[in-house]
């Protein structure tokens, strides 16, 4: 087994977090990969090593599809996923701190809940006037914590060409470096690509809050840790081209198969605020992941060798991952007769994902995503025998990566594509969210909430649930 000893940049605190938003971690672009045997057998290896090409494992003259180099492309699916998740989570604490505000500028100061106290006698009763309200702080300041949980299930797949090696007329491939092709055909493949995500994590946040006659401001910092895993499986298969002869080989024999397991972990930190006037409101967020991306797979690869086809391999690699992300949202919220309100709302996310040193041995680069989202929110407030504030939210998304770039060294992934990034980029796809906030006055609410969302080759299902105490 191969172990890849990642060199992580050092994070250069005293460039802080502005520097490394621009800065980056660049990958080490080389010619190594954890995904090939060094040889397909002994005996077997005339033309030198084997190394990676568009996918394929290949010494020149003989070729495997390789599943794990397949499969290595999803873990930078598997970042975005975790990315997702605490971006979602920070969303919620806004949305929810903000209607707390707009509650308490929509009804009059709930008063404290009083103790009981003896009826006097009647010689002693002493008409006094009410003591005035207490004034409200110029600022108020609160802190919140959250625990969630999310399930994550994705599936790809393609035709595919074993560019290895080219078949002449008779069935016998080019040898040399390097393919030529030439009056030849490939061999054709089926690829299939499946995987199953877990990820459970914690944000915790403080902030200030002022407020005017008719608005107000909200600003605060946040920061947390989340893990991931990710399972997952991939295959590729063989199709008998017509017309080739298996002679001398060239054809898959039967259906290679990998199975890869992933985790990715780390500290998460961002900066929030919202401000909101009447029906608008608008927040934005930039928040940096972190993260540590360990993987760990078992190939059965399926070659074009005539004896002994089929090579079992496995191996391991690790990088470190910086995920920036800058998300913001407009709102307007219309209040509906007699006490429901409606919020349609847009918003717009940029993360860059940028590796450190090693990330070329498992085929991953730096990359780009773009989503676009829009929906509304549809709620009302209820006030409970307990005098408890609850406020029940129900919210539809759809939502659309519009830009998916990069994520994948080209040379590595199967004709310069990402089969997963396909299975995304463009696809419109929805999100249905229902929350229940509950204000127990005293400073004290909290919420719980569930979701779930999905698409073509997509489906998720969360929950996610918190406290909060201000002053």
């Amino acid at each position: 087994m191969q172990r890849v000893i990642p060199r992580f940049s050092k994070l250069a605190v005293p460039l802080g977090i502005t520097g490394l938003f621009a800065i980056g971690y660049p990958a080490d672009v080389r010619a190594q990969t954890i995904f090939c045997p060094a040889t397909f057998g002994a005996g077997q290896n005339a033309n030198g090593a084997v190394f990676l090409l568009n996918g394929s494992c290949t010494n020149g003259n003989d070729g495997a599809f390789s599943g794990a180099a397949l499969a290595s492309q999803a873990l930078s699916e598997l970042s975005q996923t975790t990315t997702q998740t605490t971006t979602k989570e920070v969303g919620k604490a806004i949305v929810e701190r903000r209607e707390q505000e707009r509650e308490r500028m929509r009804r009059p100061a709930r008063p404290a809940r009083e103790v009981p106290r003896e009826k006097p006698k009647p010689a002693e009763v002493v008409r006094k006037e009410a003591p005035p309200p207490p004034a409200e702080p110029a600022v108020r300041f609160g802190t919140w914590t959250q625990v969630f949980g999310d399930y994550q299930k994705r599936d790809a797949a393609g035709p595919g060409t074993l560019t290895c090696c080219f078949l002449a007329g008779g069935g016998q491939p080019v040898n040399g470096g390097q393919p030529i092709p030439f009056n030849g055909v490939q061999p054709n493949l089926a690829l299939n690509i499946d995987s199953r995500t877990s990820t459970v994590g914690f944000v915790a946040g403080a902030d200030l809050t002022t407020q005017g006659l008719f608005s107000g401001f909200i600003a605060g910092v946040t920061a947390g840790y989340t893990w991931s895993e990710m399972k997952l499986n991939a295959s590729v298969t063989g199709i008998p081209t017509a017309g080739v002869s298996p002679a001398g080989g060239g054809v898959l024999p039967g259906t290679g198969v990998s199975q890869l397991r992933a985790t990715v972990s780390g500290p998460t930190v961002g900066a929030y605020a919202t401000y909101f006037s009447a029906g608008f409101s608008t927040d934005v967020t930039v928040k940096f992941d972190f993260l540590t991306v360990n993987e760990t797979f078992n190939d059965l690869l399926a070659t074009t060798i005539t004896q002994n086809p089929f090579v079992s391999f496995a191996g391991a690699g690790s990088v470190n991952l910086l995920n920036s992300t800058v998300f913001g949202n407009l709102n307007y919220r219309f209040d509906l007769y007699p006490n429901f309100w409606i919020e349609p709302t847009v918003g717009v996310q940029y993360t860059n994902s940028s590796y450190g040193s090693g990330a070329a041995q498992l085929g991953l680069a730096d990359g780009n995503l773009v989503r676009v989202q829009g929906g509304a929110r549809f709620g009302t407030s209820i006030l409970l025998s307990n005098g408890v504030l609850m406020t029940p939210i129900l919210t539809g998304l759809a939502y659309n990566d519009v830009v998916v770039q990069g994520g994948v060294l080209p040379v590595f992934a199967f004709q310069g594509n990402n089969l997963l990034a396909q299975s995304d980029q463009g696809f419109m796809r929805g999100q249905g969210i229902f929350a229940l906030n509950f204000d127990f006055g005293y400073g004290m609410s909290s919420f719980v909430q569930g979701d779930v969302y999905g698409g073509a080759h997509l489906f998720g299902a969360g929950g996610r649930g918190g406290l909060r105490y201000q002053w």
